[in-house]
């Protein structure tokens, strides 16, 4: 293993917010909560970046992690976590609780991501949805 600092966040999404536990390797702990509006979520993408966190993991909850998806796009590591892996590890229920939860399953690899289409996918999609 490498001396190299390991950084990850962990993310519990809401509609209206969203809680980001930021944890490394050798014991930092960063927690935050912020609205899902744009504003915000280009603030969350600077505290990301002014902590030297490049790998994001969050539940795949509805629809609510597509804006963070698209604001992280290409500035971070973002991993989709299938929600039933998530939700049925007991005794998390709390959002502080959750975020930091999925950010140490993060810092040791332990999720296994959903695919998540890459814009030219996306773009098709919507294409063929509205043509549809």
């Amino acid at each position: 293993m490498s001396g190299k600092r390991e950084i990850a966040c962990g993310v519990e999404v809401h509609n209206k917010f969203i809680v980001a536990t930021i944890l490394s390797s050798d014991g930092l702990k960063l927690q935050n909560r912020f609205e899902t509006c744009l504003e915000d979520l280009l603030k969350f993408n600077n505290w990301l970046k002014e902590n030297g966190c490049q790998k994001v993991a969050l539940e795949s909850t509805g629809n609510y992690w597509l804006p963070i998806y698209h604001v992280l796009e290409g500035s971070a590591n973002f991993i989709l976590a299938n929600a039933y892996q998530i939700k049925h590890i007991p005794g998390r229920k709390a959002d502080s609780l959750d975020s930091e939860w999925i950010a140490e399953l993060c810092l040791k690899n332990l999720i296994s991501p959903s695919r998540v289409f890459t814009k030219d996918h996306w773009a098709l999609r919507y294409f063929l949805w509205v043509a549809g």
